[in-house]
């Protein structure tokens, strides 16, 4: 697949964009004088705005092509993230009222958010047009470790950067989603519009997708909980400054883009497992992962279980997107993908809402809730496919 190369790329950079902002939003918002559940609510608002249009921009690139769809979303990403750096700037230069930098920020991430739900939706598709069910689950895999190199790249240099001013790391990451929208308009061909608008479209009842849904949803609950808890852990049990917490957040952040870039590597390589397999497993491990947290005192303790909880995770990704990918028709990827796409949005809306409220409460909540997910996850796809083994044979 030639394209494989361009949309690993373009998920590089607009995941290193985007995950560069979450290296410093925990400073921003004290140095704001916001709450954590302020940041929990910009967050959310942008998985709102996921979920309503990663299934309209998946039906929209079965029918005008997949090109169109992902240059646009990609720059739009570029565009809005720019808006939200020059407001930092200037927000952190004259401190405004609480209402209107909540206001802002809210509707910049909202913004990014609309805009971002066409990449993974879209990316997803287009894999699923070019390669064979067999071998769907390594490319997806392949396309999961691009994003966690963004994991890593992000954090990394959104940390260093942040020793120069918090707004620094923003501006610096506003072009990236520039540039790969040039490398998506110059390097992908145009996809010929073979969907007519009458065609039928999966529902979100849709029983193929129940499955891969929900593991879409808890996995970016989860992660989306580490992120935004932790940095405000950090704060709190380490009595760092905002500068220092920046650079150790950026390091953890960049740690667990190691270990989702290693084990979506190692599934990409390994043969012969089904991605009913990969999830149970991925679930497994990630609830140890965070059952390691939960009991975490000191930095060491707590890198490490964030580190075994992404490993598992990075099992979980391309076993759901190649399980939809899988269950519907080759006039279906879009949608299809798209629908999966928006149950990930429902994880970016719960999970940073329910987790900074449980982190009011005590610190350590949000990681256990964590670890009680997976393992639901994982019990939930024991059964289903034992269920699905039962039809086969009988």
């Amino acid at each position: 697949m030639k394209e494989m190369k361009t949309l690993m790329v373009v998920n590089v950079l607009c995941v290193a964009a985007m995950m560069a902002f979450l290296a410093v939003v925990g400073p921003i918002i004290r140095a704001l004088k916001m709450e954590e559940w302020h940041a929990g609510l910009t967050v959310a608002l942008a998985g709102l705005i996921w979920v309503v249009m990663a299934r309209y921009w998946g039906k929209k690139s079965d029918r005008v092509g997949r090109k169109p769809i992902l240059v646009l979303g990609v720059l739009g990403v570029g565009v809005s993230y720019l808006l939200l750096a020059l407001f930092v700037d200037y927000a952190l230069l004259n401190v405004p009222s609480l209402l209107l930098s909540l206001v802002m920020l809210v509707c910049i991430r909202g913004l990014i958010g609309l805009f971002y739900a066409a990449i993974p939706a879209v990316s997803s598709a287009l894999i699923a047009d070019k390669v064979d069910a067999h071998h769907r689950t390594g490319y997806m895999a392949k396309l999961g470790a691009s994003n966690g190199i963004g994991m890593i790249l992000g954090p990394a240099l959104g940390g260093f950067l942040a020793v120069y001013g918090l707004h620094v790391p923003l501006y610096t990451f506003a072009i990236l989603p520039m540039i790969a929208a040039w490398l998506v308009y110059k390097t992908i061909p145009k996809t010929p519009k073979h969907h007519v608008e009458e065609m039928p479209h999966p529902k979100w009842s849709d029983v193929r997708l129940r499955l891969p849904m929900i593991a879409a949803f808890l996995t970016m609950y989860s992660v989306i909980t580490s992120q935004v808890c932790l940095g405000f852990f950090i704060l709190d049990t380490l009595a760092l400054d905002a500068n220092e917490t920046a650079k150790v957040t950026g390091i953890i952040l960049s740690l667990l883009g190691i270990c989702f870039i290693v084990a979506q590597v190692f599934v990409s390589k390994v043969k012969g497992c089904t991605p009913h397999t990969w999830l149970r497993l991925g679930g497994s491990i990630a609830a140890l992962g965070y059952v390691m947290i939960s009991l975490s005192h000191t930095v060491i303790p707590l890198g490490l279980g964030f580190c075994v909880a992404t490993f598992g995770m990075g099992f979980i990704f391309p076993a759901f997107q190649a399980l939809a990918a899988n269950n519907v028709s080759e006039l279906e990827q879009g949608a299809a993908a798209g629908t999966v796409s928006s149950a990930q949005g429902m994880g970016m809306i719960v999970g940073p809402m329910v987790s900074t409220l449980l982190y009011k409460i005590d610190p350590i909540i949000p990681f256990v809730f964590a670890a009680i997910a997976f393992a639901f996850l994982v019990l939930f796809a024991l059964k289903k496919s034992q269920f699905e083994r039962e039809l086969s044979l009988g």
